[in-house]
């Protein structure tokens, strides 16, 4: 898109998201299940003195170093930089609140809560553990990404069973009646996920008197099968009896769904993500696709494809949960039922101030950082 037509719409959106603000508090939203206590670190490249480190710059680096320890050893020095609240629930829905939408999450944050989700819970209209603990991560940092070891063998006992018991009591349930979007995410860490979404289609979601959005996010679904994965996008197509539904990946998602099928990878040029994206969307059988990168992001429904091009940010100030805050825009262009070209942008106008600031946008904020988009007045 030429810079007056990018700018055209980055102040068109803005104003459209000034009028609407008075409606969000009518667009609830159910979300679950994960929860994580985040330990961010940095790996020591050099150490100039007890105060003053040069951290190791590149995933490349680390790869590189470690493939050179093989067959002898090695050592290195991290230093924990923060213990945070992390989890795609937790991060997508702190998006969501933050812009001011009523949020109901189902999310294993502990009983009691653990300490680091208080901020969370506060701005959550409630927060349901489910008698689940929150999983753990260590976040790697890099200036080119993250690499995240996580601790979820408690997970394994998320499975339909345990659901029929937690939502006995109907709240869940009542939560959703009431619901425009409902969104689950992180399926690539609890083994028995898809038969609980096959679960909640046939048990809980049958009957209801609305279809609202429903939302999903995996996480890097590196660790499991290609049976597991492939039978995971067929059961979407159930959630399209009861809704309408949404697959959100970021491009290493993408294509790895992409080799579970055999298909051609996304890479460099929009019309090969595109392509992706609208093989996933036809094989789940949903309404939409969307493939997040760090520069841009696509999404494919039954009628169009579009590309926006994002906000890079060369030097993010936090990159842990920018894609769930890339998804919290876009469930949140959807519940304003705006096109699709506005819910990418409002996507990655979400994303890009996350990084920027490092902690979610308002919706005031949002609207501030479209306008200054709009005219090329964001760092990079």
């Amino acid at each position: 898109m030429k810079s007056q037509e990018h700018g055209d719409a980055c102040q068109t959106l803005a104003d459209c998201l000034a009028e609407r603000e008075s409606t969000l508090h009518d667009l609830p939203v159910v979300m679950g299940f994960d929860a994580f206590v985040d330990e961010s670190i940095r790996i020591v490249g050099q150490r100039h003195s007890p105060e003053s480190y040069q951290p190791m710059p590149t995933i490349a680096d680390f790869g590189a170093w470690s493939a050179a320890a093989s067959g002898r050893s090695g050592l290195r020095e991290f230093v924990c930089e923060e213990v945070t609240a992390g989890g795609c629930t937790v991060n997508m829905g702190d998006g969501i609140a933050t812009m001011g939408i009523p949020l109901v999450a189902f999310s294993g944050v502990g009983n009691p809560p653990h300490s680091v989700f208080q901020d969370f819970i506060e701005k959550c209209e409630v927060v349901y553990s489910l008698g689940m603990d929150p999983g753990r991560a260590i976040v790697t940092e890099f200036d080119d990404g993250k690499l995240m070891f996580c601790a979820v063998s408690h997970f394994a006992n998320f499975t339909p069973d345990y659901l029929r018991e937690q939502f006995a009591d109907g709240v869940f349930r009542a939560a959703c009646e009431r619901a425009s979007g409902i969104a689950f995410t992180s399926w690539s860490v609890y083994p028995y996920m898809t038969q609980c979404w096959n679960f909640l289609v046939e048990e809980v979601f049958a009957g209801m008197t609305h279809r609202p959005h429903f939302f999903f996010d995996l996480a890097d679904p590196a660790s499991r099968t290609t049976q597991s994965l492939v039978e995971l996008v067929h059961s979407l197509a159930r959630f399209e009896t009861v809704g309408r539904a949404t697959l959100s990946v970021n491009g290493n998602e993408a294509n790895q769904i992409g080799r579970a099928f055999g298909w051609p990878e996304g890479g460099q040029s929009a019309e090969a993500w595109e392509q992706l994206a609208n093989r996933i969307r036809e094989e789940a059988g949903i309404s939409e696709a969307s493939i997040h990168l760090v520069d841009s992001a696509t999404s494919a429904t039954r009628d169009e494809t579009q590309t926006v091009i994002g906000p890079f940010c060369v030097k993010p100030k936090r990159s842990v949960g920018a894609g769930d805050r890339f998804n919290a825009g876009y469930l949140a262009g959807l519940l304003l039922d705006l096109n699709v070209a506005d819910r990418l942008r409002l996507g990655c106008a979400s994303s890009g101030y996350f990084v920027r600031q490092g902690k979610s946008a308002s919706w005031q904020e949002l609207i501030e950082f479209l306008r200054r988009w709009a005219i090329g007045q964001i760092e990079n």
